[in-house]
């Protein structure tokens, strides 16, 4: 199946009003592509786990945002619109599936997260997990390889809060990398939601990669909307403005902990959401935040 993939060069002065005036164009599904990531690891080419993409060449305030228009009319259209908006220079391609899983392997490598997490892309092998849970992902055409910041945040918050036989809804599911790592983590049980069909296969096909299938259901469907039941955790990695619509229909889907886990938020929407959760009786327990992002942590009472 061919899709579109564009490249959009600004700056991080400008990413704000980038991702903004994305979000007004519905485009949601975005990449950010900076040196940041490169220079926190302090990576050269002599590391056995060197990082070898795009990223390694930009400057400090150099920015690439990735998006996935529906079409090539679609993505002229955009282009025209950023140019005018003075936001940045689009460039975009044609590609298949097959283009996207290769992309992928040539710079996902394993990382730990949090005390007892390990991340490990499908292809490789690992041997030495010093005791870690190993959460095997191939993200396929699906978001979330532990490497955004938002997706890292998430993860390290189930490090911390999921215990023994918790059971986790993941809304928004991606590529079920939440659930699944929840579930090795001690979790009892995990729902996981989407609207794409390709997050649902994905999700799928992760679950039994990692041989927790059994202890997971993967539902299509909006949000809340296809859940039944309650759970200790639920976690989401969205936007900021969805979060805020679906935070007065949690109350009704939590038990035990009570715990909230969100991110996918832009620094700038954080007192959005908090306030959000306050006004509906929830306690802020954590605000993470990593190269502006934040995920945010908070407990029904």
């Amino acid at each position: 199946m061919k899709y579109i993939e564009a490249d959009i060069y600004s700056s991080k002065s400008k990413k704000d009003l980038l991702i903004g005036f994305l979000y007004d164009e519905d485009y949601y599904t975005l990449e950010e592509i900076t040196n940041d990531l490169a220079k926190e690891l302090n990576q050269d080419e002599k590391d056995w786990d060197y990082v070898s993409d795009i990223s390694n060449n930009l400057k400090d305030d150099e920015l690439i945002v990735r998006v996935y228009p529906s079409d090539e009319k679609s993505a002229r259209d955009l282009k025209e619109k950023l140019e005018e908006n003075n936001l940045g220079t689009l460039k975009f391609f044609e590609k298949d599936d097959q283009d996207w899983a290769n992309n992928w392997k040539a710079y996902y490598k394993a990382f730990e997260i949090g005390k007892n997490l390990l991340i490990v892309p499908e292809w490789e092998t690992y041997d030495n997990a010093n005791n870690r849970k190993i959460v095997k992902i191939n993200p396929g055409m699906a978001f979330g390889t532990g490497t955004h910041e938002s997706t890292y945040m998430c993860l390290e918050a189930l490090d911390k809060y999921v215990k023994k036989d918790m059971n986790i809804f993941d809304i928004g599911c991606g590529s079920g990398i939440l659930g699944i790592a929840a579930i090795k983590l001690g979790g009892k049980s995990a729902t996981l939601v989407d609207i794409d069909d390709k997050c649902i296969k994905a999700s799928e096909e992760n679950a039994k990669l990692n041989e927790v299938y059994d202890k997971v259901k993967v539902k299509k469907g909006n949000l809340l909307d296809v859940i039944e039941g309650k759970c200790d955790i639920i976690v989401s990695n969205i936007i900021a403005e969805i979060i805020v619509d679906e935070i007065s229909n949690l109350s009704k889907h939590l038990c035990g902990q009570k715990i909230f886990i969100t991110s996918g938020i832009i620094l700038e929407k954080k007192d959005l959401v908090t306030r959000a959760l306050i006004k509906e009786s929830f306690e802020i327990l954590e605000v993470k935040e990593k190269n502006d992002w934040c995920a945010i942590i908070a407990r029904y009472v």
